[in-house]
């Protein structure tokens, strides 16, 4: 103890209480967390954020712009189905399927092929029963259509109904079908029973 006493001197205790609160000091500014004003500006690198670290719930509200989303990232995988529909369409937008319209036909009331079509020969017109016309053997398939009822039907009260498939009484191979029905004001029955009708039908 004699010894130690000696080598005791007020620069001796002075210096080693000095080194005692840096230390101390330094472990206290270690434990607390490192604020944004502690950050030099650019100094969190993509290479710095660990992966999968920016999670949904991460991300502020509307804070992705449309600046921000690269050229081709959103493709039609990355649509949800039926999230986009007619209302958020530009004006004037045509579907590409629209694009490609390769059939048209004007249909007499007995099924044949008038004039003035296109891409639709008798062959591809079957009169499967009355009011029912199927259409089939037409490439490429269409995958929908839009069907009105012929101006020599003036005056007459027929509904029309156009749909892809076979329906219920077209034969197999059947793309779609147009069915004419007897309209509303001339019911005679509780149900439209089928007429046949010269139409006018656009594939697509």
């Amino acid at each position: 103890m004699k010894q130690i006493r000696k080598r005791l001197t007020y620069a001796n205790v002075m210096s080693s209480l000095a080194v005692f609160l840096v230390l101390g000091g330094a472990t206290a500014f270690a434990a607390k967390k490192i604020g944004t004003n502690q950050l030099k500006g650019r100094s969190v690198t993509t290479a710095k954020i660990k992966k999968n670290a920016v999670t949904t719930s991460k991300i502020r509200h509307a804070s992705i712009t449309t600046a921000k989303i690269a050229r081709g990232a959103v493709i039609n995988g990355k649509i949800a189905a039926g999230s986009v529909d007619v209302t958020k369409l530009a004006p004037g937008f045509v579907a590409p399927s629209a694009e490609k319209l390769t059939h048209s036909a004007n249909v007499s009331f007995e099924g044949a092929v008038l004039a003035g079509s296109l891409g639709v020969g008798p062959a591809n017109v079957t009169h499967a029963s009355t009011g029912f016309y199927c259409f089939s053997g037409l490439s490429p398939a269409p995958a929908g259509g839009v069907a009105t009822i012929d101006y020599s039907e003036a005056g007459e009260d027929i509904e029309i109904q156009f749909d892809t498939g076979q329906g219920p009484v077209c034969p197999v191979g059947t793309q779609a079908f147009v069915n004419t029905r007897v309209g509303t004001s001339r019911l005679t029955k509780p149900t439209n029973p089928p007429v046949d009708a010269g139409f006018f039908v656009v594939l697509y």
